[in-house]
């Protein structure tokens, strides 16, 4: 019972915020799970355009990232570098492609997206360089207002610390504490308000499920 009727908000939320995202500029699309985004992003991203990823547990649990893969895009993977070297050159890389994909780390319900990033290679090329940007995100991390977006972006932190291997104190006491750690990964905080300057340049996949953290 409680699913079903978690689907149903979900449901209901998620038409809304397809039509306040549309309203924000943004091309947006509601998909009932997880299984549907790849045959989304089939209608979506031609073949033989070049992508890039963001790093993302939702890119993961959908399935894109083996799309993008296993199929005829020009994939600059930052999961396969080797060296730091190698890294950083497909983060630059990442600037020129048809197609950024990310996630968000939540969506205010009057449209804004809110993303903190460590390195900012996931909000850079987010704000610029890549021809669109596509965000695959769950409904979990639809929220009130910028105030519960901090407040959920800080609660979920330390996992994605301790996701990442860092050594900050958030791992070992399992809550932020605001730390001046060398390895702190909340350091770039981006707030998309409206695409009215780039209309359609991004598209927002929400899914009526629970996705990453």
């Amino acid at each position: 019972m409680r699913e079903k009727l978690l689907k149903w908000k979900y449901k209901e939320l998620g038409e809304q915020m397809i039509q306040t995202l549309k309203n924000k500029k943004h091309d947006a699309y509601l998909v009932d799970s997880k299984e549907d985004v790849v045959s989304t992003l089939k209608n979506i991203v031609p073949e033989k355009s070049s992508v890039a990823i963001g790093g993302s547990i939702t890119l993961q649990e959908t399935g894109v990232i083996d799309f993008l893969k296993n199929n005829d895009y020009k994939f600059f993977n930052r999961n396969d570098a080797k060296t730091e070297d190698e890294k950083r050159e497909i983060f630059l890389k990442s600037f020129d492609v048809d197609f950024f994909f990310c996630s968000a780390n939540a969506i205010t319900k009057d449209g804004m997206i809110v993303q903190l990033d460590g390195n900012g290679t996931r909000v850079a090329p987010m704000i610029y360089g890549p021809k669109n940007v596509v965000m695959v995100v769950g409904m979990n991390k639809i929220v009130t207002d910028l105030q519960s977006a901090d407040e959920r972006i800080k609660e979920i932190s330390p996992m994605n610390a301790k996701r990442l291997d860092t050594k900050t104190p958030c791992v070992r006491f399992g809550e932020c504490i605001d730390c001046e750690s060398r390895e702190r990964i909340c350091v770039h905080k981006t707030i998309l308000q409206t695409g009215v300057r780039h209309p359609g340049r991004f598209k927002i996949i929400l899914v009526t499920e629970d996705l990453g953290l």
